[in-house]
């Protein structure tokens, strides 16, 4: 059964119980099936016999199997609950304590794809292992593993948004620096992305850096006056024919109050 001290367990704790149960089944179910054959072998023998000293004996060993064979069940069945109570408390752990990420990550997730997916879902695998899941808006679940690469792009980057708002709902803000994240994204989710880049800007700073002149287009056409700010940087010296030219960086480019930067090296 499951023990006092498995309540109030962190998931980690509560796993490696469920992989100490699931080894203790294991054999029992071996034994199980075992002693099933064997009784099975025992009723034959004894209708072979058809009376006598030898079908009593017979007799006697079916129900000793059959005795061993009931307390082995027993214990195969409390086993068998104690496991199942104890994945329900790690679900349970995991939606009290992942589900305000987990819902913020899906809600990032599906508008990062524009609509291709709809949510997120932790769940297990068949190992027992924790999984995440992309629910389509059919709600048919994908494995990370099933994703084209831009989608793993947008949902890595769904996660670690929805991380960093909601640990700004309880500490102070420090900047997001992120480094040409948009490359496997096409023009729809890395508007979508920019969005949500400008809509974080509005609580911390937001440095985002990349050498793709579009996407500096993109947000200079769509993000509003007072979020954005270009800046673009010197390209370090260049060697041609023997001396050393040196590009001057342009004058920057600035809007109204600066807070999600996008910048071109």
């Amino acid at each position: 059964m499951v023990r006092d001290e498995d309540q109030g367990q962190d998931p980690e704790t509560l796993e490696a119980r469920i992989v100490e149960l699931s080894d203790q089944l294991t054999p029992l179910a071996e034994e199980r099936d075992r002693l099933g054959e064997e009784i099975g072998r025992c009723r034959n023998m004894l209708e072979a016999m058809n009376g006598g000293p030898a079908a009593a004996d017979a007799q006697q060993l079916v129900e000793e199997q059959i005795a061993h064979l009931v307390g082995e069940v027993e214990r195969y069945a409390r086993l068998r609950l104690a496991s199942a109570i104890l994945r329900e408390a790690v679900e349970r752990y995991r939606k009290e304590n992942q589900g305000p990420v987990l819902d913020r990550a899906g809600d990032l997730f599906a508008r990062l794809t524009a609509g291709s997916f709809s949510g997120l879902r932790a769940d297990l695998d068949e190992k027992g292992e924790p999984v995440l899941l992309g629910l389509r808006p059919n709600g048919i679940p994908l494995k990370v593993d099933g994703m084209s690469e831009g989608t793993a792009d947008q949902l890595f980057l769904a996660l670690r948004l929805a991380s960093l708002q909601t640990y700004l709902d309880a500490h102070e803000p420090f900047p997001l620096v992120v480094d040409d994240i948009l490359v496997n994204f096409d023009n729809a989710r890395a508007l979508e992305a920019l969005r949500a880049l400008a809509d974080l800007s509005r609580r911390t700073q937001v440095l985002f850096f990349t050498h793709h002149d579009h996407l500096v287009e993109l947000a200079q056409a769509t993000l509003p006056d007072d979020v954005l700010f270009v800046h673009r940087l010197a390209y370090p010296p260049v060697r041609l024919a023997g001396e050393v030219a040196t590009l001057e960086p342009a004058t920057p480019r600035r809007k109204k109050k600066a807070a999600s930067t996008p910048v071109t090296d």
